[in-house]
């Protein structure tokens, strides 16, 4: 019979919870995933500040196609605030409210196949509407379009007649177009299969600390 060594991560129970709600407070890291909504914002905030309190780079892993305006700026405006540096992966999608948590980051990295996407504020309308509240609408638009404009001029350097021709409309951009634009600073660069079992075991085994052997005593 063939004896295998397995090998097993230890994952402290604190951990463990911790990343059931997005936190690997291990590793100083925050996992930001799906739509930004109010109940996303909290979860993150206590997370980062939480993380914030002590020494280190907190590092955000982001994956979202956007939502609510207000908590995309709370986001946001946490990240901007913090004591520490921080560094924000983006996986997959990061559009709409969900690039300014991008542009937040201290160092903005993308991996390969990142798409960024952005546009002008919408509005979800049911029913009819009074005169007052068709104009707060309007306002809150042009206020927030005017934040959202301002703050890509900001971190990407683009011209305001390009950041208004872009948000016309649902404009979208791959990830190495994204990082040319000032969007990000870099595209992570995706690594080669292993080429067989024996040196995808050797590349496991290598990311995996060796105990120390204690000394024996005399």
């Amino acid at each position: 019979m063939t004896h295998r060594k397995h090998i097993a991560a230890v994952v402290s129970q604190v951990n463990l919870n911790g990343m059931q709600l997005g936190y690997d407070f291990e590793n100083r890291a925050l996992f930001l995933f799906g739509d930004i909504d109010a109940g996303t914002a909290y979860r993150f905030i206590a997370g980062f500040k939480w993380l914030d309190r002590t020494p280190g780079p907190i590092h955000i892993l982001l994956s979202s196609p956007g939502g609510g305006t207000d908590s995309g700026i709370a986001i946001y405006e946490t990240i901007r605030t913090a004591n520490n540096p921080t560094i924000v992966e983006g996986i997959g999608i990061v559009a709409s409210a969900a690039v300014p948590v991008l542009l937040a980051g201290s160092v903005r990295f993308l991996n390969p196949s990142t798409r960024v996407m952005i546009h002008n504020i919408s509005f979800e309308i049911d029913g009819t509407l009074s005169t007052p509240e068709a104009k707060y609408i309007s306002m809150s638009a042009e206020h927030f379009n005017e934040w959202y404009h301002g703050l890509i001029a900001e971190r990407t350097g683009a011209k305001p007649k390009d950041i208004e021709k872009w948000c016309s409309g649902e404009t979208s951009f791959a990830a190495e177009e994204a990082v040319k634009l000032g969007f990000a600073d870099k595209v992570l660069t995706a690594k080669p299969f292993p080429t067989s079992y024996a040196a995808a075991l050797k590349e496991i085994q290598g990311f995996i600390e060796k105990p120390k052997r204690r000394k024996a005593k005399k």
